[in-house]
């Protein structure tokens, strides 16, 4: 559940801004503690990413972010997938893109 309590004490314990926030809570179902590691997680990694499988999924992934405005690198990996990688802030929508794009996309 996205409430004003829950976005706050995410945005407190990791310091990150209000949207991420909501990205985080919404990715986590509502669960404020695992919204919480998983931005720990992420900050630790720097860059997130997520692996397609079809050029197809990929191309609908490529045209999501483009037409959300988040910046974004693609790359082939040696067995033919395609890696989308965003920053801390955008990995949420990213996640959030794939899934509503139908894309087999898998967390790398």
């Amino acid at each position: 559940m996205l409430t004003q309590a829950h976005i706050n004490e995410i945005r407190r314990q990791t310091g990150v801004s209000t949207v991420d926030a909501m990205h985080a809570l919404a990715v986590a179902n509502g669960d404020v503690p695992r919204a919480i590691d998983d931005l720990h997680d992420h900050a630790r990694a720097g860059n997130r990413s997520v692996v397609v499988s079809t050029k197809d999924g990929a191309q609908r992934i490529a045209a999501a972010l483009i037409d959300s405005g988040i910046w974004f690198e693609c790359e082939v990996t040696p067995d033919a997938h395609w890696r989308f990688s965003v920053a801390l802030g955008a990995y949420a929508r990213l996640l959030a893109l794939s899934a509503a794009t139908n894309a087999e996309a898998q967390p790398a």
